[in-house]
Parts: structure tokens; sequence; C-alpha cells
């Protein structure tokens, strides 16, 4: 499908009476977007995308456009638009490359429509999708071929309307409010389920470690409540009227318990000794401030617009330190597995030293994918996944995230006949069962590895 090439001016803007100002949320896609660009150098820079059903509106304002410090000339005009490109999946970093290319050769292709900019300094456009060919997403650029630094506010404003109601959510990610509230809803049963089956349940065997997973559930309830919240009034209002705070903070409280508790279970703190070597102090004076510097990085870049600078710079900073948290956490665990391994071969309980092992073992194989799947695998299905069905990348998240946490909270639980702390009389039988398991498990992992070399 092609787009016949579409000029907007001023008369045609004039005629929408629909002007918003409220600030944007980045990653909530919600599409009341105001941006402000000041002696910006840069030659393209990617504004925001959305998914359009049929009857949802495009509304862009831009005033004070200037080229330097003044207001571009005939010439300048020519050398210089806004893009807005239609894809059918959320492929913005893909698209991204053929519009390097149209700033590279300052042809602006008529697959796309274009938005000029008046010799005085303002650029006014509005759309509305009339029928099912031309749903889907739409990525909004912006294109210089000019040397000189540009300033300029935008307004834009997105949204879909369904039975004379609009929804300011792109049309993929409208489930999402009922989605987390029914995961909220799961997880308060969860805690509840937790609470008075393990942790007050007779002969129970309760330590610190667990009071903080209960903690660590408490505070993904609360921040999925908030975040359920946050959604609601954003899609039916274009604002989150203030929920998005409680939202931060307990979002910032749950991000950073959770670190914390995996990294303690991989030190088997609480579990298999009763105190934190020094090694382990090390790895949460590197966790912690990361998380805390992950958490600001969230907040700005939720409360920055997409095409400015700084959101480029902050999500860089995000991804990167969450990258290090993640594989801050694994260490532990594999200093615990390498113990278990030397105590097995040395003392004179190998079965139960062994049996230890392999549910770390079990533990850190879990981490791994679980960290593979929610920064990985999400990422590249959210990429290819249909403008309707975005939201599956979030709902797959939040699965993988809960049985994460069924996972370790069973492998883990405060009952007297866990691994840790009840184990049946060694055998030689047993004793060579457990041998195999894990002589197994190693030969799998290794050829593996061989494969993945060669």
């Amino acid at each position: 499908e092609h787009w016949e090439f579409r000029e907007f001016n001023q008369t045609r803007m004039k005629r929408s009476t629909l002007c918003f100002s409220f600030l944007f949320l980045g990653l909530v896609q919600c599409l009341i977007h105001d941006l402000v660009i000041n002696q910006d150098d840069r030659q393209r820079f990617f504004i925001e995308n959305f998914g359009f059903d049929v009857d949802g509106e495009f509304h862009m304002n831009v005033t004070g456009f200037k080229v330097g410090d003044s207001l571009p000339t005939e010439a300048e005009t020519g050398r210089i638009a806004f893009l807005v490109r239609k894809t059918d999946t959320d492929t913005a970093a893909f698209a991204e490359q053929n519009v390097e290319d149209i700033a590279n050769s300052c042809q602006f292709d008529s697959d796309s429509i274009r938005i000029n900019i008046t010799t005085s300094g303002e650029a006014f456009a509005s759309f509305k999708i009339n029928n099912q060919d031309e749903a889907g997403f739409y990525n909004t650029y912006f294109i210089s071929c000019l040397s000189q630094p540009i300033s300029f506010e935008l307004k834009l404003t997105q949204f879909n309307v369904a039975n004379g109601v609009i929804n300011y959510l792109s049309i993929g990610y409208s489930p999402l409010p009922t989605i987390f509230a029914v995961f909220t809803g799961v997880y308060f049963l969860t805690v509840i389920f937790w609470v008075f089956n393990f942790v007050r349940a007779n002969g129970a065997t309760v330590n610190r470690i667990h009071h903080l997973m209960s903690a660590v559930l408490v505070l993904k309830i609360l921040s999925l409540l908030f975040k359920t919240l946050d959604y609601h009034f954003i899609k039916t209002t274009g604002s989150p009227t203030g929920w998005s705070i409680a939202y931060y903070i307990f979002t910032a409280l749950k991000g950073t318990f959770f670190f914390i508790v995996i990294a303690m279970i991989g030190t088997g703190w609480s579990f298999i000794k009763p105190f934190l070597s020094d090694k382990d102090k090390r790895i949460f004076m590197v966790v912690i401030p990361l998380q805390i510097l992950d958490n600001i990085a969230l907040i700005i870049i939720e409360e920055t617009a997409p095409g400015s600078q700084r959101w480029e710079t902050w999500k860089d900073i995000f991804r990167l330190v969450d990258i290090i948290c993640c594989g801050a956490i694994l260490i532990p665990i594999i200093w615990s597995i390498k113990h278990l391994r030397e105590a097995a071969e040395i003392d004179g309980k190998a079965a139960r030293n062994m049996k230890k092992l392999k549910l770390f073992r079990q533990f850190y194989l879990m981490v791994v994918s679980y960290i593979y799947f929610t920064r990985i695998i999400v990422y590249l299905v959210d990429a290819a996944l249909p403008f309707r069905w975005v939201w599956f990348g979030d709902f797959s998240s939040e699965l993988a995230t809960l049985a994460f946490f069924v996972f370790t909270g069973y492998n883990f639980r405060p009952t007297s006949d866990n691994p840790y702390f009840s184990l049946a009389p060694e055998s030689e039988e047993e004793l060579k069962d457990l041998q195999r398991e894990l002589e197994i498990e190693v030969n799998t992992g290794e050829d593996g590895r061989r494969s993945m070399n060669d």
C-alpha cells in the first residue's frame, strides 16, 4: 500500500478545534504529546508512534520553528519536514533506517505523509483514519537536511474513537488496564496463599528472607494497582491525574527489593548461612546504587517526551543499568554453586550438598531464563506483533514474572520439608542418583556451549 503524497497547510489545521498541552508520558503510550526542541543539531529523530484504528485522529501543531536564531527561508523550508510513516507492526527502530536514507539524500518519498514548515515558523496537520486499510502504526519523525541547529515547540495529539468515546491509548495498548487489573487480583490471591499456607503454617521454618519475599509480593501488588489506575486515567482523560507518582514510588521499591531478594537467595543468606560475606556485601553495594539510578532513569524516561535528546540518553542509561543489575545478581548464585560443588567433594555430607547444588542450579537456570525472556524475547516479540496485539508483550512479561515468583517461592518456601533444612538419610544409592543427574546437567551444558562456539 502506498500513501498518496499529502501536504498540509495552515488553513486545513485551523478547522480543527482540538488542542491539548498535557505532559506526555513516553512509555505509557498516551499520545497527548508536548515536545520542546531548543538548538538541536540532529538531522533526524524519532518523535512518536501510535496504533490507529478506524476513526482514529492525528493532530499536529508546530510553532516557533527557527533555523539557528531566525525563521526559515523559502529555500530552507524545502529541506526540512516532519514525516509520518505507516507500518503494520511496531517497527519504529527498523523504519528509522529508511528515514536516515531520506535525511542523507534529502529526497522525501511519496510513501510518507509529509508535513512542511512555513516561512512563519509554523506547521499544522490533521487527518483521520477512514477505513481498515489505513489502520496501523503511524511513526512520526523529524528530518532536516540543514547544517544549522533547529528549535521548535510541538503539540501532537493522537487518539482513537470507539462508540463516540475517545481513547488516548494506542489501539494495541487499550486492553492493558484490564490486564493489569487481573494480574493485581492474581497476585493478591497469591500473597494470601503464600502467607497462610507457608509463612504461618504449623512447623514451618520461617527465616528473614521469607519476610522479604512477602514484602516483594506486596510491593508488586501495589505497583500493579497504581499502574492499572495510571493506564486507566490516561486511556480515558489523557492524563494520569497524579497516580503516576504513587506508581513510580512503588515500582522503584519493588524493583530494588526484587533484585536484593534474588541476590540474597543466591548467596544462601538466611538459608545455609546466617551472615553475608564481604564478597556478598560488595555485590549489594553495586546492585542497590544501580537500582536507584535505574529508577531515576525510568522516571525521567516516562516524564520526558520522546524526541528530546535527554529522553534518548536516559533510555540508553536505563537499558545499560538494567543489564548490569541482571548480570550482578547472577554472580552470588554462581559463587554458591561453586561453593556447594566443592563442599560435596570434600566433606561427609555429599548427598545433602548435592541436593542443595541441584536446587541452586535450577534457580540459576530459572533466573537466566527469566532475564533472557523479559529483556530480549519480549522486546523482539513486541517489534513483530501486529498493531492490535502489542498488549501481548506486556501480558507475556507479567505472566513470566508470575511464573518466576511461583517457582522461587515454592522452591524456597518456609516448610519443614524444604531441601535446605530436611533431607532424607543419605545412602549410597541416593548419592549415585544425584551424581548421575548432575553429570547429565553438566554434560548437557558443556555440549550446548560447544555447539554455540562451533
